[in-house]
């Protein structure tokens, strides 16, 4: 992976792995490492540390180093012990792998094609798909085994379920970068019931704890709806980019959203919607990025322990410095 240089303005990051506030009421700069795969090469898991000024909207990246190299790479997450869960597209297997190490601890076949991964909020199981297939359920520590659910109701099949409150669980349907039908599912049956059709970002969906709502990714937009019970939604009238397949917020009003062979940072944290930012823009240079990992909730990376390590203040100093950063761009 070569490494990065900024070609289009953007406003917004995620809080992952530190945040450095310079006051109670004003600008934060957040500064983190994110975590991603690649469809294709190897290696194909990596990270790369970043930076943003909420105020100033200067967003830094620096160069991104390797993790691991896995049988195949889709879906990311983190597991509740700190490993790494990898998706291994069409060879079925779910990989865990060491974050600092990047050995392959357990493997876990499915039976069935392995993409976008979410862990339920006890952080005790795991569910994957195919596009538009049967839910697979697996126990963590994974490679004690599968459960395949059949999908019955509205919907022959999901790409991906999400957590919402009140005890809602969601899925999209939707193939990359193509639109698909958004609903509820009973995870214990696999019924499914319809909301909407032909939604342009049903691919990836993800609870956002900032503005309360649940959030799609795909198609190159986004879009958001009732985390109790799936009503209001609402969807980006222009594309960001050619195309979104994942994406993670960081709870505080940004959102980075994987496609186009790069990432989009989007900055709702104003307005409160994602739909409707108020900065954003787009870096390129990731080649065959993928999927990224949660920055927020169930399947984030543990929390940090002690201060910010010595390369996060370093990059985050050259954000400031304006050595690596953005232009500043309107909505």
């Amino acid at each position: 992976m070569r490494s990065l240089h900024l070609r289009l303005p953007i406003a917004t990051t995620v809080a992952a792995a530190g945040l450095l506030a310079s006051g109670p009421s004003t600008a934060a700069l957040f500064v983190g490492d994110l975590f991603y795969t690649t469809y294709s090469g190897s290696p194909n898991v990596f990270k790369v540390a970043y930076s943003y000024d909420d105020v100033a909207h200067s967003f830094g990246l620096a160069a991104p180093t390797s993790v691991a190299s896995v049988g195949g790479a889709d879906g990311i997450i983190f597991g509740t012990n700190g490993n790494l869960l990898v998706g291994g597209q069409g060879t079925g297997n779910v990989y865990e792998v060491n974050p600092t190490s990047g050995a392959t601890v357990a493997t876990q076949a499915t039976g069935a094609p392995s993409y976008h991964l979410t862990l339920d909020p006890s952080g005790t199981k795991v569910y994957t798909s195919d596009f538009g297939g049967a839910l697979k359920t697996l126990g963590t520590p994974i490679g004690s085994g599968v459960t395949t659910t059949g999908i019955t109701g509205s919907e022959g099949g999901v790409t991906q379920i999400a957590f919402g409150t009140g005890g809602a669980v969601f899925y999209v349907n939707g193939a990359p970068n193509g639109g698909g039908n958004v609903g509820t599912i009973n995870l214990g049956t696999g019924a499914t019931s319809r909301l909407n059709s032909s939604v342009l970002p049903a691919h990836g969906i993800v609870y956002d704890p900032f503005s309360d709502v649940m959030t799609l990714f795909g198609a190159g937009h986004t879009g958001r709806f009732s985390a109790a019970d799936g009503s209001g939604l609402k969807t980006s009238v222009a594309a960001f980019s050619c195309d979104f397949d994942q994406g993670a917020v960081d709870g505080k009003g940004h959102a980075l959203v994987a496609g186009c062979g790069g990432i989009t940072l989007i900055d709702y944290s104003v307005s409160g919607d994602i739909t409707a930012p108020d900065y954003f823009s787009f870096i390129g240079g990731f080649g065959a990025i993928d999927d990224l990992a949660p920055l927020v909730g169930a399947g984030s990376a543990p929390p940090p322990t002690g201060t910010p390590e010595p390369g996060s203040l370093a990059l985050a100093g050259l954000a400031l410095a304006g050595l690596v950063g953005s232009r500043r761009r309107r909505h």
